[in-house]
């Protein structure tokens, strides 16, 4: 087994974790476990299983398969034949609009390649390069751009090979996940409503149902929450932090913040910041 860490990318947009492959012996296998980044196998060779939301699949060489954060999913090489595959973990704010045109997602995870040779290439310079010179990390997210542009130019909204039926907490999960992703950015619940593939109306029956709250009153309350660390940065502003987390109206952001937190946020940055003994 190869693998390869990328510790110091620090893009927001789009960040390689690490990479690597590997000649699986019969039987190895993942899980039931869930990752808390994206990752993508391709298989090189061979055949195995995987299985999400209580569905499997056998995939074989020339396809792969997607895992999002905190999916719970189960592969296995198979005894016989076990696979061959490369890997490429990562995460950003650009990978949801990335997996869309690649026509993958939670409920859709696996494709096929009908010409692989470009991927195999890609793999290969990834796998085998090095951390030699300076510009090695905007190298590899330039081969990770290059490894999304192979599964967007080869992508199949019509593939038969999916998962589907997904239980109603993954939909939920997927929610959750946006609005971390995406909460400093102008984001509506229609456009989380068509990230996540249903209808507006079913998914805010779907997620207060589940969660006790509604889509727009969770994103509020994850946006203050965040809002109210970044009152402890005295470096930031008031104008800063609101703009920070998707308020270009600062009344508005401030007039949210007392509702979600009880204080405005000068108040509550004083009383957060303020020395121990000022505060018995």
């Amino acid at each position: 087994m190869i693998t390869y860490m990328c510790k110091n990318n620090h893009s927001q947009e789009l960040q390689l974790l690490h990479y690597g492959t590997e000649a699986c012996a019969p039987g190895h296998h993942f899980g039931p476990a869930m990752r808390d980044y994206y990752k993508i196998h391709y298989i090189l060779d061979g055949k195995g299983t995987f299985e999400v939301g209580g569905k499997k699949v056998t995939l074989r060489k020339g396809q792969g398969f997607l895992i999002v954060p905190h999916s719970v999913v189960h592969y296995e090489a198979d005894q016989n034949d076990p696979w061959e595959y490369s890997w490429v973990a990562f995460q950003g704010s650009n990978c949801p609009s990335l997996l869309q045109q690649a026509c993958l997602s939670e409920h859709h995870p696996i494709f096929e390649l009908g010409n692989d040779d470009e991927m195999r290439s890609c793999l290969h310079r990834m796998i085998n390069s090095r951390n030699t010179h300076k510009g090695w990390e905007v190298s590899m997210t330039g081969l990770l751009f290059q490894f999304f542009s192979i599964l967007i130019d080869q992508a199949n909204e019509d593939s038969p090979i999916s998962v589907q039926d997904y239980t109603k907490e993954t939909y939920v999960t997927q929610v959750m996940d946006f609005i971390e992703i995406n909460y400093a950015n102008t984001i509506t619940v229609q456009s989380i409503a068509s990230h996540v593939g249903l209808q507006r109306s079913y998914l805010c029956s779907l997620f207060k149902d589940k969660m006790g709250t509604s889509i727009q009153s969770y994103l509020v309350n994850y946006r203050m929450r965040r809002a109210a660390e970044l009152t402890l940065d005295p470096a930031l502003t008031i104008g800063d932090i609101s703009r920070s987390v998707g308020y270009t109206d600062q009344l508005l952001f401030s007039k949210m913040f007392k509702k979600v937190m009880g204080e405005a946020p000068t108040y509550y940055r004083k009383h957060k910041t303020a020395p121990s003994h000022l505060c018995s």
